[in-house]
């Protein structure tokens, strides 16, 4: 299936995103980056998962299958 690899790499691209965004408010707040990192860690798997689902149900509204 040709669908799969465009679903990694928009959910990756999402997941990575927030990672960094999430990453980057925590330390501007005063924690330290391992810290911020395992605090964030559980959302993005979270987005990751969102992403690929919301990716995958565009793709067969469009027609793309």
């Amino acid at each position: 299936m040709k669908v799969w690899p465009r679903v990694l790499t928009v959910a990756l691209l999402a997941a990575a995103v927030w990672f960094g965004i999430g990453v980057w408010q925590r330390t501007r707040a005063g924690l330290d980056f391992e810290a911020a990192a395992r605090a964030e860690l559980p959302l993005t798997l979270v987005i990751f998962v969102v992403a690929a689902g919301w990716v995958l149900v565009s793709d067969r509204v469009r027609g793309r299958k």
